[in-house]
């Protein structure tokens, strides 16, 4: 789920008044409860929360205000996957548990990288892909686990900086990752190519695995040369 204000930034809480999804940008923190700033406009104006956003009628969700006979009343928003326990065994099925707290995009994902390193595990025989797929398939039901878990103590106005946050920040640093997925996507669906049109044996290719700890190995060196003295 992402911002509701800005479609492509991810949220990090929920307005305690109106349940919408708020980034960064958007959280108005007041002594410990988050705020967006329409509800808390309101709030200073002594207005009811969501009302001047549910009266123009252009695009008011779920959390807007409504106008009953008795008054305004505050619609009870909807968050998806908040029970954290739930979506922890749901990830333990590759992609269901993304599919529990409604990212179908990252679920689809999931099981693709997943079944590719399956996959390269068995056709190759290599511990680096064993190991990567026995890790990756525990990552997945723990990063269900504190999407759902940051989304329910989001509802309650309250943020959650979750290791899977600090794991995406550090990967934020890296410059170019679409570029890079993208050629490691065409790297690997090359070799599975000419893997089956029989123009070498895939076993053969993964003895050259070590290769992957000399790029990192020249990455390090790098970034450590590119840190100021």
């Amino acid at each position: 789920m992402n911002c509701f204000y800005h479609a492509e930034a991810p949220n990090v809480a929920f307005c305690i008044h109106c349940g919408r999804a708020l980034c960064n940008e958007c959280v108005r923190n007041v002594r410990g409860s988050v705020y967006c700033e329409p509800c808390l406009g309101d709030l200073v104006e002594g207005k009811a929360p969501g009302a001047s956003s549910g009266s123009a009628g252009s695009g008011a969700g779920p959390g807007a205000g409504a106008t009953t006979s008795n008054g305004p009343v505050r619609a009870q928003a909807q968050v998806a996957g908040t029970n954290p326990g739930l979506a922890f065994a749901l990830g333990l099925i590759p992609g269901v548990g993304a599919i529990y707290n409604g990212e179908f995009v990252k679920a689809a994902v999931h099981v693709l990288i997943f079944a590719t390193l399956v996959s390269l595990s068995d056709a190759t025989d290599a511990a680096l892909f064993h190991l990567a797929a026995f890790a990756f398939y525990f990552y997945m039901p723990f990063e269900a686990y504190y999407t759902a878990k940051k989304r329910l103590l989001g509802a309650q106005g309250i943020m959650l900086e979750t290791p899977i946050d600090r794991l995406q920040q550090q990967l934020g640093t890296v410059r170019d990752r679409e570029l890079w997925g993208g050629v490691a996507l065409i790297v690997v669906g090359g070799i599975y190519l000419l893997s089956n049109l029989d123009f070498f044996d895939l076993h053969r290719v993964a003895r050259l695995w070590p290769v992957v700890l000399v790029v990192l190995g020249v990455w390090l060196l790098k970034k450590h040369q590119e840190r100021p003295s």
